[in-house]
């Protein structure tokens, strides 16, 4: 199986002198965290292997817990190693989200050239990882107002990802002085590869984002393109910025309606907020 010689191979390369470098897919268990020194110990593969202590970002160490199954990038520098790129690997839950994952696959096929949702239509049903690395799935936002967009956090362009972000905090600081408690928020990345839950904890610490409410979602490339596609962002792999792409914000009534949508992102907090009044006063 891949994942036993995986662990064969990694035992190997954990045996060479500590002063070679070396990178490696892997997958294990996690034996302990010790957040405070954002470390890990992982146990490669089957019983018998060996465990490795690796360093990992400051938002793994908050996230990972003992027993946890993970699959990441094992990286050999000196006498020392870290793991990142660091996804959950329960197969349950990366079952599920295949699963759901080829479903979205198909619908958006059968849509053809009507792929994109507009005002008016319902967002598609999908799966993918939240924030601390638990399962999401779209249909837990049923019975809230939703406000969905798309960043990627190496977004380095003031004017987009950050500036989009910074909108949607103000958002959520409003919803909360208004006493609204039937409200969620959704940033899907642009950059799945990469943007890992541990990646996205620190980036809502960094942006002071309350995760309880703020779900910033990752996982399959697939997943993410076919989302991208029905809710009509445009993106692409661009050397400078990483990814080129546009900009759409959503608002969702409570069943999962697409009501509102802005383009770009120097969009008003106040703007959905006077949406999602008006909405709750014709019910």
């Amino acid at each position: 199986m891949i994942t036993k010689t995986l662990s064969k191979i990694a035992i190997i390369l954990l045996s060479i002198a500590a002063h070679t470098s070396w990178a490696l897919p892997v997958e294990g268990i996690l034996t302990e965290v010790i957040p405070e020194k954002m470390q890990v110990r992982l146990k490669l593969g089957s019983a018998e292997s060996e465990e490795v202590t690796a360093l990992v970002g400051r938002g793994d160490a908050l996230i990972l817990k003992p027993g946890q199954a993970v699959r990441g990038d094992l990286i050999s520098f000196g006498e020392g190693h870290r793991l990142q790129t660091i996804w959950p690997n329960d197969p349950v839950i990366r079952g599920t989200i295949t699963r759901m994952g080829d479903q979205l696959r198909k619908d958006t096929l059968i849509r053809g050239r009507k792929v994109f949702r507009g005002v008016g239509e319902y967002m598609p049903k999908f799966a993918l990882y939240d924030t601390d690395g638990s399962i999401f799935l779209s249909e837990s936002l049923k019975g809230n107002y939703v406000i969905m967009n798309f960043i990627f956090t190496r977004c380095a362009n003031p004017n987009m990802c950050p500036a989009s972000t910074a909108r949607m905090k103000e958002l959520q600081d409003l919803t909360k002085a208004e006493g609204l408690t039937d409200f969620q928020q959704v940033s899907i990345t642009l950059d799945p590869a990469y943007d890992t839950p541990g990646i996205f904890t620190a980036y809502a610490m960094d942006k002071e984002l309350d995760t309880a409410s703020f779900h910033l979602l990752g996982g399959p490339v697939g997943i993410v393109e076919d989302m991208k596609k029905q809710m009509g962002v445009l993106a692409e792999p661009d050397e400078e910025e990483i990814v080129r792409h546009t900009m759409s914000t959503a608002l969702l009534d409570p069943t999962g309606k697409i009501i509102y949508r802005i383009p770009g992102s120097m969009w008003s907090p106040k703007a959905f907020m006077d949406q999602i009044k008006k909405d709750k006063e014709t019910k």
